[in-house]
């Protein structure tokens, strides 16, 4: 018999290492390559939810994510995964039948899961595929910070704020009005280029259950789990009425306070690149990476735009003030 015969019906495999990944095909995250592959044709339906609008804007060697899909019974999972991470590696486990192990160094991830839990196309996505390749782009090409982008005559609005200031809502608000809309939620650069420009997020908007609250067209819409274990409405905008874009250069950092304004005009504060720095450097994802120096100098970069913090409790109100800003500040 010859050896690779042999090799094929007498070698143990308990760790599925040979499992066939006979569906692959290629996404483009914010622009960059990545290789999925499974066993099963319901991951590739989840990374074409994920990623299908975005096209290639990188020459770069694709991510390699293989997530595969057991025969286990269990139930699906329906807590968020616990992260860790140490040196060059990240776990993300949901559980003994669900779980990730990612190779920041090598751009690789692999992971299992249930049918049940795949078969929950929400969780699967946010909780599991998604955050297999969100951290290898951040550690190869990105700084993302927890921030909204939106334009006005052309010029690019950064709304920061910690959770619950209303960086959704407020740029909803902002595209319903007719501003252009850029991402949500969570903003992506690029560290080396050099200029900030936000890579473009614009395909869905994440809101918190109240939103219907806000507007009326949301009023059934019901929320799903995030990763992070933060029940959000997500609405694609390709049933909106806005206009979108791929990326936007900042030409302003807006910091949303509304819990210190109860009522009346808002109110824009000028803020010091340090105090701005302490309030963003959360964002900062930090494992150990050498390229920690590069993301610090592009953070320094971005801080150079004005920076203001707004301080507000209406949205019509603060969009005039905004809008104001771009005008008479940034004109």
């Amino acid at each position: 018999m010859k050896s690779s015969a042999l090799l094929e019906c007498c070698t143990n495999d308990p760790l599925l290492t040979r499992v066939s990944l006979d569906y692959q095909a290629l996404y483009y995250p914010y622009g960059f390559p990545v290789r999925v592959r499974s066993n099963s044709a319901i991951t590739l339906e989840a990374a074409h939810r994920s990623w299908n609008t975005y096209r290639c804007r990188h020459d770069q060697p694709p991510l390699d994510i293989r997530l595969a899909l057991s025969e286990s019974n269990s139930p699906g999972c329906v807590e968020p995964p616990v992260f860790r991470s140490q040196g060059h590696l990240l776990s993300i486990v949901s559980d003994r039948d669900n779980f990730a192990t990612l190779d920041l160094d090598a751009g690789f991830a692999f992971g299992w899961t249930t049918q049940a839990t795949a078969q929950n196309q929400e969780y699967f996505r946010q909780c599991l595929l998604d955050v297999m390749v969100y951290p290898l782009l951040e550690v190869r090409h990105l700084i993302t910070l927890h921030s909204a982008c939106v334009m006005y005559e052309g010029k690019g609005i950064l709304l920061a704020g910690n959770s619950g200031a209303g960086k959704s809502s407020l740029s909803y608000a902002c595209a319903r009005r007719g501003w252009t809309f850029v991402s949500d939620d969570a903003s992506a650069f690029q560290r080396n280029a050099p200029d900030p420009k936000v890579i473009g997020h614009p395909q869905k908007f994440r809101f918190r259950e109240p939103v219907g609250e806000l507007f009326p067209e949301f009023r059934d819409l019901k929320s799903s789990l995030r990763a992070y274990g933060k029940p959000t409405i997500e609405v694609s905008t390709k049933s909106l009425e806005i206009i979108t874009a791929e990326e936007s250069r900042v030409n302003a950092i807006v910091f949303l306070n509304r819990p210190a304004h109860e009522s009346g005009p808002p109110i824009l504060i000028p803020i010091s690149a340090e105090e701005a720095w302490n309030r963003l450097s959360f964002s900062i994802w930090a494992v150990q990476m050498s390229a920690f120096e590069e993301r610090l100098a592009a953070l320094d970069r971005l801080l150079a735009v004005p920076i203001y913090e707004m301080r507000y409790s209406e949205l019509d109100p603060a969009m005039d003030l905004l809008e104001y800003v771009v005008q008479k500040e940034l004109g």
